[in-house]
């Protein structure tokens, strides 16, 4: 788990994206918050750490890792770092934009999130949908494969990396179990404050880690 130094400011980067947060507030000021915020991290853990394990496997048995080829790994960081560069302008154009008030033509996300505060299995299926990979995690989990370590080190580290991408669930799930009432007053404070900024951190994170991808990537073919 040697990777991890690298691997996890990476991971918790990805764990910063507004529209999977403003689910998550929308589901907790349901009359049944908890049952659904559960449902909605079961959703979110398993993609996360079935994608992050099946990601590892497919860079180590496709020889993109450092130890197999550094041309092909630098590749990779190459076209990891142009995604989030290109997740960094999307992000940045969204700053701009205003809320949109609620209308009958809302897109799908929406829908799913009404459905969602009054079914677990959509809280489930939701947190599935925005906790796709993301490039920043994909990134942390290739950090992951370029360490020699064992195979189950590897396993672990992803798994870590899993959880501090699911952070901004897990912390507001454990303050529902502690003290329901201050974590939903807590979390009506937090959206007015990321509907102003949620979407600007987003870029900047994105922005360095892309950066950083690119560095890394040319170093490697260099």
């Amino acid at each position: 788990m040697g990777a991890l130094p690298q691997a996890l400011p990476l991971a918790l980067g990805a764990s910063f994206y507004p529209p999977a947060l403003l689910v998550l507030i929308l589901l907790m000021t349901g009359p049944r918050p908890l049952p659904l915020v559960l449902a909605y991290y079961a959703g979110a853990a398993l993609v996360t750490l079935g994608t992050g394990v099946i990601a590892l496997g497919a860079l180590d048995g496709a020889g993109l890792t450092e130890s197999d080829s550094k041309s092909a790994s630098g590749g990779v960081y190459i076209v990891a770092g142009l995604a989030l560069l290109a997740v960094a302008a999307w992000a940045w154009q969204r700053r701009t934009k205003p809320p949109k008030p609620p209308a009958e033509g809302e897109g799908r996300v929406a829908q799913w999130s009404r459905r969602a505060t009054g079914s677990r299995p959509w809280a489930f299926v939701l947190g599935g949908a925005m906790y796709l990979p993301s490039p920043l995690y994909l990134l942390a989990v290739k950090e992951i494969a370029d360490d020699s370590g064992s195979t189950a080190g590897a396993v672990l580290a992803v798994a870590i990396c899993a959880a501090t991408v699911l952070l901004f669930v897990e912390v507001p799930l454990v303050a529902l179990l502690v003290r329901p009432d201050g974590a939903s007053a807590a979390l009506q404070r937090f959206h007015g404050w990321l509907t102003r900024n949620g979407w600007a951190l987003a870029a900047a994170v994105a922005l360095v880690a892309g950066v950083y991808a690119l560095v890394k990537g040319i170093a490697a073919l260099g």
